[in-house]
């Protein structure tokens, strides 16, 4: 949505463009940057390199998207039911350069 306002537009990410944009750049592994974060916390919670990469190409927008700290910059979770039944979720920045800043990977479903 663009909302005029005079010279300057404000303009909405929506979460339907949000997951068509994380599935298109996380074809390219090359275009994916894991953070020191995401790391730590796969390995704390058991999530695995390959639920990360299944979460980015099928999973679900869980809220509309917000504004990162970078202009242009949107911050997303996506969200998946893994193969073993749980739900996951991964917290990403869809940054201007079209690449994936993956920041953290969660249990979403409180086991």
């Amino acid at each position: 949505m663009t909302v005029d306002r005079g010279s300057v537009s404000a303009w909405r990410l929506t979460s339907r463009i949000a997951r068509e944009r994380v599935r298109r750049i996380a074809a390219d592994p090359g275009r994916l940057i894991w953070t020191e974060h995401i790391q730590q916390r796969m390995v704390e919670r058991g999530i695995s390199t390959l639920d990360v990469l299944r979460i980015l190409r099928d999973g679900e927008v869980e809220d509309a998207p917000v504004g990162a700290c970078k202009p242009g910059d949107w911050r997303v979770k996506l969200v998946r039911r893994l193969d073993s039944g749980r739900v996951a979720g991964v917290v990403t920045v869809i940054a201007s350069r079209d690449t994936l800043i993956l920041v953290t990977a969660e249990w979403e479903d409180g086991r």
